[in-house]
């Protein structure tokens, strides 16, 4: 029987918690056969917002499944049993999405970040860096949080409300390098065409989750902050070589070689190594990947089952 399972019924199902461990699982099993990861595909349409198509199958799992959007709007997974193809959930995805993509920042942090991580600059207030935060805090103790947005008004209001939901102390910087200067973990969560990131920013020791750029033609993070990191890691190189334009236009000038690009599987395993010292920089580029949201979408679904929840169709 397949089921509807809305918006609603995703915020009351599962947290921040799940979400990561969804991916940590997932990843678990990068290496296994039954897992493949599509690349995101993406097509114009006549309302000028391109309709993105990705799908993944998680064998462990025993799930596969695809996720479609148009621009920002109508997110919805489509889970799938692998043993009999039967459809077994419509999941409304917007609000999943946040929680996924915080939740590989979150798993970067946890593998890359120096264990003693106090501080967190954000960069972008926009509907992802609320759940961008509830990751980096779910994974190590933050005491003191930064915002900077262009819009004053963005990010005092963000500032504030992190502040009043999380019990941080939170504020606005007037700029993006006194939003950084200092801290142990940076997230740049913004849409920019052009680098928002400067290396010369950064203190020895930080952590870089580069979580919202995701097209060939933006970037968050100058050259110089990858060039400079000892780890730089991704969700999947085969898409980070269409949408990875940070890795992408360094390859191209012959300053880097994809094989110089961590898979977070692999991180994970232990297959490549991560941190080497508390002093070095490292940088996630993520990406959003079909993998996360199938398995996460199954999650969600095994919740909704055991809750009674979904609309049966």
């Amino acid at each position: 029987m397949t089921i509807h399972i809305t918006e609603a019924d995703v915020a009351r199902l599962v947290t921040m918690d799940d979400a990561i461990n969804a991916l940590e699982t997932s990843f678990m099993a990068w290496s296994e056969p039954g897992t493949v990861n599509l690349s995101r595909q993406r097509a114009s349409t006549q309302q000028g917002a391109a309709f993105n198509l990705m799908g993944a199958s998680y064998g462990r799992g025993g799930v596969y499944g695809m996720k479609a959007y148009l621009g920002g709007r109508g997110y919805h997974v489509m889970l799938y049993a692998l043993e009999t193809a039967e459809l077994l959930a419509v999941i409304d995805a917007n609000f999943a999405s946040q929680l996924r993509t915080g939740a590989a920042s979150g798993l970067a942090t946890r593998l890359l970040a120096n264990p003693d991580a106090a501080t967190l600059a954000v960069i972008g207030s926009g509907k992802q860096a609320r759940a961008q935060v509830m990751a980096v805090c779910a994974e190590r103790k933050i005491r003191e949080i930064r915002v900077f947005s262009p819009n004053a008004d963005n990010r005092t209001g963000f500032a504030r409300r992190i502040e009043e939901e999380m019990k941080i102390t939170a504020r606005p910087a007037e700029s993006g390098a006194a939003c950084v200067e200092g801290a142990n973990v940076v997230v740049t969560i913004t849409k920019a065409a052009e680098p928002v990131l400067n290396a010369a920013w950064l203190s020895p020791g930080a952590h870089v989750n580069a979580a919202g750029a995701n097209s060939a033609n933006r970037r968050e993070v100058d050259g110089d902050t990858v060039l400079r990191a000892t780890v730089r890691a991704t969700d999947d190189r085969a898409q980070a070589q269409l949408e990875g334009a940070e890795f992408r236009d360094l390859v191209a000038a012959g300053k880097l070689a994809w094989t110089d690009v961590s898979e977070m599987g692999d991180l994970l395993t232990g297959k490549t190594p991560g941190r080497r010292a508390a002093a070095d920089i490292t940088v996630f580029k993520s990406l959003g990947i079909a993998l996360e949201d199938i398995a996460f979408g199954k999650v969600i679904y095994e919740k909704a089952k055991a809750a009674g929840i979904g609309k049966s169709l």
